[in-house]
């Protein structure tokens, strides 16, 4: 993979000169290509271990965003700390003059604004259903944060009589807890446990908006109608999950050991349950990296 270790150096080459943004917009860029273009074989067996023995990684993870999931210190990569990177952009202190300037780089890329217009998104559809009703009652799966909360309206927190967030991570509970108002109420739960909470029910809006990457078929679909199930009629759900073209694929793969479960516009169709329905639409973000589910309850 001589082409590969050539693209590497030029990098590395460009970042040891300052060339930060140019540097980190050819490597992402091209490393999605790659990603896109070769062999799944030849990816695994050729560019991972390219990059992972190259000098650019040590220098990469100077970058606390890039470090953080490679080490998952909660166990897992794309944790709720990773979410405020991107919706804040605030690195944590000590971090060198290179890693802020990656992590700048990264959490102002159009794979971190997506995830920003995501939660923006959910909040603005919890506002406008809101505008449709004198109450309202809101499930969240798999919640993390649940930064959304923050940018409610003061007519939906009014109007909101429920809301439970849902999540298997104590720290992210907690912060919940400490952040959001009262009435948000943070209960520990997996998702695929879901099912077997017969009080979780009757919600006019159910989401979860990072979930579904992580998620084989099988388990997404399954989660799916338990979603439906859990709504009240009239009622809808959301689901959101990255695209297999995404932006920023190659370097999450790479470097981050980031891997998502991507889907297409045919397989989130596969999701929508046989029964329960009364219809179900499909949309990007508008910067293409994301996919959206929505399903009216019948």
């Amino acid at each position: 993979m001589s082409a590969i270790t050539a693209f590497l150096d030029a990098r590395f080459a460009e970042l040891q000169r300052g060339w930060y943004e140019r540097g980190m917009a050819s490597l992402v860029e091209g490393l999605t290509e790659f990603r896109l273009t070769l062999p799944d074989s030849a990816w695994a067996k050729g560019v991972l271990p390219a990059c992972r023995q190259h000098r650019l990684d040590s220098l990469l993870l100077e970058d606390p965003f890039t470090r953080r999931a490679r080490e998952r210190p909660r166990g897992y990569a794309g944790d709720a700390v990773m979410m405020d990177y991107m919706y804040f952009r605030e690195p944590p202190s000590p971090c060198s003059d290179i890693g802020q300037q990656v992590f700048a780089f990264l959490t102002d890329s159009p794979n971190a604004a997506s995830v920003r217009w995501r939660r923006e998104h959910i909040a603005s559809l919890i506002n406008a259903e809101v505008r449709q009703r004198k109450t309202l009652s809101v499930l969240g799966v798999a919640c993390g944060h649940c930064r959304e909360g923050l940018l409610l309206s003061n007519e939906a927190m009014l109007a909101i009589s429920r809301y439970d967030v849902l999540d298997q991570d104590d720290e992210s509970l907690e912060v919940i807890g400490r952040t959001l108002p009262g009435h948000i109420k943070p209960k520990k739960l997996a998702a695929q446990a879901l099912g077997e909470q017969q009080e979780l029910c009757g919600f006019d809006f159910v989401y979860s908006a990072g979930l579904y990457d992580y998620l084989d078929e099988p388990q997404a679909a399954a989660l799916t109608k338990v979603l439906v199930e859990r709504t009240a009629p009239g009622g809808t759900v959301l689901v959101a999950n990255f695209t297999q073209d995404n932006w920023g694929r190659g370097y999450m793969e790479a470097f981050m050991n980031w891997r998502l479960v991507l889907r297409t516009r045919d397989d989130m169709r596969r999701l929508v349950p046989a029964t329960g329905v009364a219809g179900s639409a499909l949309y990007f973000d508008p910067y293409r990296n994301a996919i959206y589910l929505k399903i009216l309850r019948a």
